[in-house]
């Protein structure tokens, strides 16, 4: 074959294939988030973050770009009151007169009188 460029001479050619030094670039892996820590109320999630350069855990990806690894969840809100389905007044408690003198939020009357304060004052929710 004729060398396309005369003026080169053979040894002056570089090799078809030379030895690269380029590595993989830096970057951030993240894995699925975590359950939420609370079923109600505001909690928190959590996952990994790491940085890879090809498949090695390395240091040298830019932080200010690095994914947030814990955020708040809220799933629900959380009931203001456990539901109780027992919620009776004891028969003993005399609760219309509690009634009468606003003794709901006595923590007593609020469960001795627990169905009645209910009914006057439902849960504020």
């Amino acid at each position: 074959m004729e060398d396309p460029i005369p003026a080169c001479g053979g040894t002056e050619r570089p090799e078809d294939e030379n030895t690269c030094f380029e590595r993989p670039c830096f970057k951030w892996y993240t894995t699925p988030w975590s359950e939420c820590t609370k079923t109600c109320g505001v909690g928190v999630r959590m996952r990994d973050v790491k940085c890879y350069q090809g498949r090695e855990l390395v240091r040298g990806c830019d932080p200010l770009t690095k994914p947030v690894a814990k955020q708040t969840c809220a799933l629900q809100p959380c009931p203001t009151e456990p539901p109780d389905e027992s919620c009776q007044d004891r028969p003993t408690t005399n609760c219309s007169l509690a009634l009468k003198v606003n003794l709901c939020s006595h923590w007593y009357y609020s469960k001795a009188c627990c169905h009645s304060c209910r009914v006057v004052r439902p849960s504020s929710s």
